[in-house]
């Protein structure tokens, strides 16, 4: 409108229309008017300067009448319209400078020095903000404005009340006029404000109030660290009201608001004044420093402060009885963000106030947590404002009288002395730029010290909060350029410099910035080159109850490179892929298209494979067409896309997977081991695949070693030393898999070869044959090629074997050292009525299968025997039904009905490993390993086994149950003769009127199928009973025990499982599964989330044991060491191939 208006010379009517709105508005009150008319001020001060000079001057007059108005916002409208009129209209030759505004200014002065009214106090405010807003800030050396200003605000006179009210408006009316061109002068006189708060004279208070909220609403973010000290100050005064508290919270919560990451590093100086406030007897103050902690919070860069603990530690801050709660949230955190000071002023309150409880367990904890955050901290310099609370308190409890809280303050100590090793001073860096810059400027002729100074303060705060975080060779570029503009915009309208000159003093400070870097940034900067990377995510760490995996790494990962992650179980491989997915790692670039290929596939029962990757799809790519092309490019067999996801054998599921992430069209791929579940044809294609996507960035974890070498153009080492427990470092190694072998092979000895893949039935009976023998074999037709292969079977060959056994032969003392955890099985005994080891105890006969969304048989008349000398790896392409096969054998699927017979020793114990270990985990992710345990064997049987469909009672069991005259239960047992007898009680009969009726009775037709399941539960008592599982104390020292013979240790153990890596909750269920002493053991895929020490002690400790061994496998290192015959799934058969003799372990 004002453009408008200027454009077809109409300001002088549009004036007059203005002029009407004002005084309609000036007989209005309340705050509604007021916004109106500051409003209508800042449209109409752009218009007045382009009037004639008559109409400028009947302007000013009327906006002069408003600098009286009780209204901090219309007073301050008024006089930015004022010097906005005056400048425009200086400008364009409508006035000189030295006319009206020069006579506005000495107005103004005189004015201030002798105002007996605060009418005369706000004038002359208004027209000295005004007039020096519009001649510009030179004017005030001219005139000694900031001298005549501080010494009216402290004069003593009683008389001058008026003249000090003056000063102090006049002081905010400048900071709004002259923006930041002010703040070289405000800044110093932001103490004796604060105290103004508190003036006696109310008047006085008031504009004091009202000037600090003017510039701290505008002062620049560059000042965050010199303008709090005056608050500090504030917020220690007593007295007043509390006024002066709540003023000073309020404006340190606007500039947290404001300048969240300048206002971060200053707030372990403010928080515990905060905290002080919080504390404080009127409860206006402490509302106010509550709300003051909702916003500060949010200052922090700390991702997991910042969200997952920050509803906790705001309670904890507030609420002294919630502090074991927010610690115990603490230690169950898992961080990817190191604790920088920021994130450390919050929690210290909270663990100094633990550490001080009456309470030894909550002292213990606190203390435990302590040394937690300090092995996490980012500098040292974050951890030494709390250095003089904490090291006399944790002095002092190295004499407690609890051992538990001595020895954590021990650890907590060390860790404490180890982060604040190597101490720099925080303010070494930033002083010597502020002094260079100062100097610098100081050397400009006609450059004011309050300028210079500021300047130099000003760059330094601009350097350290754009290169002091994240090292970036464009950083520093950048960072010259911005300098010398801020040089630039403060020296004009004071002197006159040419931009060469300027970015010469930019370049000095950027370029001292450097030197004065640590030599590791010195080392990343130099390395950095002209290096294009997708991910640069420097100084991060990953840590879990209280446990630090990984520290001051640093994630830099080159545009179309290919990185494998490559290190032991437990080092946090896979949170670490987590954390990126998730891009909640500070400093990560949130428009990076990331997707995340997990090891397993998440899809509720019942939805088809069409159906469920569209629902997958982005929004535009939800089409038929898109859907069949991207199952065309996985080579998705059509014969399985309208089946259910849940039915898909774990290969298929891995193809499903990757269309999904074709559809999302990543620039990041993350991959957590993609080739689990996969055969060797299925590895070749996922191969091909990865190595087609042309500019995409992937991170893989694998054990997979020949995939890693074969996808992956770089290794990503964890390197912890060799060193179990020690946090990792990443080490780059630009070079495939094989190179690093060669060049670290420390890191490579004892582990076994990568799984090459599932052979076919051919191959295994080739692979223990001589090459006469195959050539031989090829001309012959395939029964006779199986007859004669079986003939002449031997024991795999030395070589296929001796990675393994290399391995192996360490295990042991490997285990001794330390540098790898134990797996120990216990010995189970042999079930009563087996006496050899090749006798049979499980069988399946004539077993026919399939999934009743599939017309096609998985398996057809399969006939299987496991002896209690078996160590059967059963072995087959991707969907042949490996799994399918164990689950008939166990119980945990029914064969087709009327086909076959499934048999089990009555006197067996039995324990199984799924697949996914999480299967068994999931209801228990928030417990700890010991609780998870005590739960499963609770009732002295194992619940997992209890779960199998052959045994589990389902609603439609419970129904027939409930009839007259139905077995409801099993009462005993009773071996007459070959013949087992089983005492029934039935329903609606007296307790003591049972039945006694032959096995062989009971699994005919005239008894329910639910009663074989009361059956094997019956049996399943039993043999808890005989082999004392059922009385075995479920104590948390028994447990510890257990745990510690499958290298789970205390900490983990108290723990929650959720934070368990993969690897180590795979060790948790096997541990579990053992618990029962088993006779047999069933493991589907047990080595998928094992590094290769892992898998060396899950060997051995397969070797070692003394029972059966039944398992599905595609680690053909693995399944060649522990197997004595294999069952190869083939086309709906089952073949069973003899290795060595069931004895041989």
């Amino acid at each position: 409108m004002v453009e408008v208006a200027i454009s077809t010379s109409r300001g002088e009517a549009a004036f007059t229309q203005f002029e009407v709105i004002l005084d309609t508005l000036a007989k209005e009150k309340g705050e509604k008017a007021e916004r109106a008319t500051a409003g209508i001020l800042e449209v109409v001060g752009g218009l007045a300067g382009h009037l004639e000079k008559a109409s400028l001057k009947k302007m000013l007059v009327r906006f002069g009448l408003l600098f009286v108005s009780e209204s901090d916002e219309v007073r301050s409208s008024a006089c930015l319209a004022v010097a906005s009129a005056l400048k425009d209209a200086i400008a364009k030759g409508t006035i000189a400078a030295d006319g009206e505004p020069a006579q506005l200014l000495t107005s103004s002065l005189e004015t201030l020095a002798k105002a007996n009214t605060p009418e005369e106090s706000r004038t002359a405010s208004c027209g000295l903000g005004a007039a020096i807003g519009a001649l510009g800030e030179m004017e005030l050396s001219k005139h000694d404005v900031v001298k005549l200003l501080g010494d009216t605000m402290e004069t003593k006179s009683k008389t001058a009340a008026n003249a000090r009210e003056a000063a102090t408006l006049a002081v905010g009316m400048l900071s709004l006029s002259l923006g930041f061109k002010f703040e070289p002068y405000s800044i110093p006189m932001l103490s004796a404000l604060v105290k103004l708060i508190v003036d006696k004279d109310k008047k006085v208070a008031d504009a004091a109030a009202s000037t600090l909220r003017i510039i701290y609403a505008g002062v620049s973010t560059l000042t965050v660290k010199v303008v709090l000290p005056a608050l500090y100050e504030g917020m220690q005064v007593v007295g007043g009201g509390g006024r002066s508290k709540i003023e000073c919270l309020q404006l340190a919560t606007q500039l947290a608001a404001r300048a969240p990451r300048t206002m971060g590093p200053c707030l372990p100086e403010c928080i515990p004044l905060v905290m002080e406030c919080l504390n404080d007897s009127n409860a206006k103050v402490q509302n106010t420093a509550e709300e003051a902690l909702q916003v500060m919070i949010t200052c922090t860069e700390n991702a997991e402060v910042a969200s997952t603990l920050k509803s906790f530690i705001i309670e904890a801050l507030g609420k002294p009885d919630k502090t074991q709660d927010c610690i115990d949230e603490v230690m169950m955190t898992t961080f990817c963000n190191p604790m920088d000071g920021t994130s450390l002023a919050f929690m210290m309150p909270i663990v100094l106030r633990g550490i001080r409880d009456a309470n030894y367990a909550l002292v213990k904890k606190a203390t435990v947590c302590t040394g937690n955050l300090c092995a996490l901290i980012k500098e040292s310099s974050d951890i030494a404002p709390f250095l003089p609370v904490l090291q006399p308190l944790l002095e002092k409890n190295l004499e407690h009288s609890s051992p538990d809280v001595r020895e954590a303050t021990v650890i907590a100590k060390t860790k404490l002395e180890e982060g604040a090793g190597g101490l720099v001073d925080p303010e070494k860096r930033p002083k010597a730029i502020r002094e260079l810059v100062a100097t610098k400027v100081a050397a400009i002729k006609d450059v004011p010290a309050a300028v210079s100074t500021y300047i130099g303060a000003t760059v330094a705060a601009m350097l350290e909060e754009k290169l002091g975080s994240v090292v970036r060779v464009q950083y520093f570029k950048d960072a010259v350029g911005l300098a010398a503009d801020w040089l630039e915009s403060n020296l004009s309208g004071i002197v006159t410099v040419n931009r060469d000159s300027l970015t010469a003093i930019a370049d000095s400070a950027v370029e001292l910035f450097k030197d004065m870097l640590s030599e590791v940034a010195k080392s990343i900067l130099a390395d950095s080159g002209d290096k294009d990377f997708a991910l640069d995510i420097q100084n991060i760490i990953l840590a879990f109850a209280g446990r630090v995996l990984l520290r001051k790494a640093d994630i830099r990962f080159e545009r179309g490179h290919r990185y494998g992650l490559v290190g032991q179980n437990g080092t946090g491989k896979t949170t670490l892929l987590n954390r990126l997915a998730a891009k909640d790692i500070t400093g990560f670039p949130q428009h990076l298209r990331t997707h995340y290929i997990r090891h397993h596939l998440d899809c509720e029962d019942g939805i088809l494979v069409r159906d469920f990757l569209k629902s997958e799809a982005p929004e535009h790519m939800r089409t038929d067409a898109v859907t069949e092309d991207i199952l065309d490019r996985v080579q998705f067999p059509a014969e399985f896309r309208d089946t259910q996801v849940t039915s898909l054998s774990g290969g298929w599921k891995m193809r499903m997977l990757v269309a999904i992430s074709i559809l999302h069209e990543p620039q990041l791929l993350l991959l957590d081991e993609p080739t689990n579940h996969l055969d060797r044809d299925a590895i070749d294609w996922l191969t091909a695949h990865l190595l087609s996507l042309k500019g995409v960035t992937m991170a893989v974890v694998s054990h997979d070693y020949d995939f890693v070498d074969a996808v992956c153009s770089d290794v990503t080492h964890y390197d912890n030393g060799g060193e179990l427990g020690k946090p990792c470092k990443f080490v780059y190694y630009p070079m495939r898999f094989h190179q690093f072998q060669i060049l670290k092979p420390e890191v490579a000895a004892g582990l076994p070869q990568a799984d090459k893949g599932v052979a076919s039935t051919a191959d295994v009976l080739a692979a223990n044959r001589t090459p006469s023998e195959v050539s031989e074999a090829s001309e012959r037709s395939a029964d006779d090629s199986l007859s004669k292969s079986m003939e002449t079977m031997s024991v795999t060959s030395d070589s296929e074997r001796s990675d393994m056994s290399a391995s192996l032969s360490k295990i042991d003392e490997m285990i001794a050292q330390g540098l790898v955890l134990p797996m120990r099985f216990p010995d189970p005994g042999k079930p009563e009525g087996i006496r050899t080891f090749r006798k049979p105890i499980m069988t399946l006969k004539n077993v026919n299968f399939k999934y009743p969304t599939s017309e096609k048989y998985i398996l057809e008349k399969v006939t299987s025997t496991l002896t209690l000398g078996s160590r059967a790896v059963i072995v087959g392409g991707n969907g042949s039904g490996k799994s399918t096969c164990l689950k008939l054998l166990i119980g945990d699927l029914e064969p087709e009905e009327g086909s076959g017979e499934v048999w089990k020793h009555h006197n067996l114990r039995l324990a199984y490993v799924a697949q996914q270990s999480l299967h068994h985990l999931e209801d228990y992710l928030t417990q700890t390993p010991i609780h998870y345990i005590q739960e499963r064997f609770r009732q002295g049987l194992d619940a997992e086994v209890s779960k199998l469909k052959t045994l589990e009672i389902n609603d439609e069991d419970r129904e027939e149950i409930k009839k007259a005259g139905s077995v409801n239960e099993i009462l005993g047992r009773q071996q007459r003769g070959r013949a087992l007898w089983y005492e029934l009680q039935l329903t609606g009969r007296m307790k003591d009127d049972t039945k006694w009726v032959p096995l062989s009775e009971l699994e005919g037709a005239s008894y329910k199928p639910y009663v074989k399941k009361l059956i094997k539960n019956y049996d399943m008592k039993a043999q808890a009973l005989e082999s004392g599982m059922a009385v075995r104390p479920v104590t948390a020292a028994e447990i510890l025990a257990h745990l510690a013979d499958f290298g789970v240790d205390s900490q983990l153990a108290h723990g929650k499982i959720r934070q368990m890596s993969g690897g180590q909750r795979q060790r948790l269920v096997i541990s579990a599964a053992f618990w029962s002493k088993p006779h047999v053991i069933a493991l589907d895929e047990p080595t998928n989330y094992l590094d290769n020490d892992s898998v060396a002690a899950l060997t051995k400790a397969l070797k070692d044991f003394k029972g059966a061994v039944l398992c599905v496998s595609e680690n053909e290192a693995f399944v060649n060491e522990i197997s004595n015959e294999k069952w190869v799934v083939e086309n709906g058969a089952v073949t069973m191939v003899q290795l060595r003799d069931a004895k041989a372990r």
